[in-house]
């Protein structure tokens, strides 16, 4: 059985026997990449950095805290995986695409739903999100307006900050809320007693403050005698003045933190008077579209058109040469 041989020689011999065949190839090659590169609309990359304040500065709660006073001024891991998570999420990029007027930019009817999808997945495609080494994290978008991708990068920023602020403000919000309404509930109860309290000694005569809770008892300036029932007053009296002053008391706590969930905002407005997100380097319109250039991509098809021109050559180089034993020894 005969084996065919394929060596250096075999090699150099093919190239310069079908060196003008190689050549047009290559050329061919280039041309049509270069073609490619210049017909294909260019993308242009904007870089916009950032890093998250830890969240926590802004409650008051733990800056008073002497357990845990010493916080880390950067926001931790979750804090960072929230905001890359805030950054995929529909209410931050349909944002983006409504205050940035995309639909108009990119030529996409919102009113026919396939149209809108597309948009959509268009614009995630072109945002991408990274965190960096030391909690920061880079933010960048890619468009055909270099301009436009500054402009939708920074946007982006701007959006994810406040969605990121809307969802501890929301909350706070709610247990604000909450608490205020157990404190509208125990100024009624406090009303209450009050009016109670004063109806019981103007009856049995009692004007002392006669509550342990308040440290006093009787000093001797009541009316003596003056109803019958004048020991089971003193009882009523202690009783409702100590419920009440519980009721005071439990209510001041409850004022206190609610003044603690309000203490982190801005007075003239109702956002965090720390912003979390710290813009660290702002998206410029870049000057170079992304990706390989001009004459990058002529090297590089040129230089695929002659080694794959060159393969194929040499294959069928040894396949008509094995064909050729097999015949010729028949």
């Amino acid at each position: 059985m005969a084996s065919s041989t394929f060596n250096l020689v075999d090699i150099k011999e093919s190239i310069r026997n079908h060196f003008g065949t190689i050549i047009t190839f290559t050329i061919a090659s280039a041309v049509l990449g270069t073609l490619v590169y210049l017909l294909t609309p260019k993308k242009y990359e904007a870089k916009t950095d950032f890093i998250v304040r830890n969240p926590l500065y802004n409650d008051r709660n733990f800056i008073y805290n002497y357990d845990t006073k010493f916080l880390d001024y950067f926001g931790n891991e979750d804090d960072a995986n929230r905001i890359i998570m805030f950054a995929g999420s529909d209410i931050v990029q349909k944002q983006v695409i409504r205050n940035m007027d995309l639909a108009k930019a990119y030529k996409y009817d919102t009113l026919i739903p396939k149209q809108l999808l597309q948009l959509e997945r268009r614009f995630d495609k072109n945002l991408t999100l990274m965190r960096g080494e030391n909690k920061d994290i880079s933010l960048t978008f890619l468009d055909t307006d270099p301009q436009r991708a500054a402009n939708v990068a920074n946007e982006c920023v701007v959006v994810l900050e406040k969605t990121y602020e809307d969802f501890y403000s929301d909350m706070r919000k709610v247990v604000y809320t909450t608490i205020m309404n157990k404190v509208s509930e125990e100024d009624s109860i406090i009303n209450s007693l009050t009016d109670t309290l004063a109806k019981l000694r103007e009856k049995y005569g009692i004007y002392d403050i006669i509550s342990p809770t308040r440290h006093n008892m009787m000093t001797g300036n009541m009316r003596e005698n003056s109803h019958k029932n004048y020991g089971l007053g003193i009882e009523l009296v202690q009783n409702i003045e100590s419920l009440k002053d519980e009721m005071v008391a439990d209510r001041a706590v409850k004022t206190t933190l609610a003044n603690q969930y309000t203490s982190s905002y801005a007075s003239s407005k109702n956002k965090l008077a720390m912003p979390i997100i710290k813009v660290v380097t702002v998206a410029k319109p870049p000057v170079n579209p992304k990706g390989l250039g001009g004459m990058v991509t002529l090297i590089v098809c040129g230089f695929l058109g002659f080694f794959f021109s060159t393969i194929f050559i040499l294959i069928s180089d040894s396949v008509f040469d094995r064909e050729e034993r097999k015949y010729g020894g028949a």
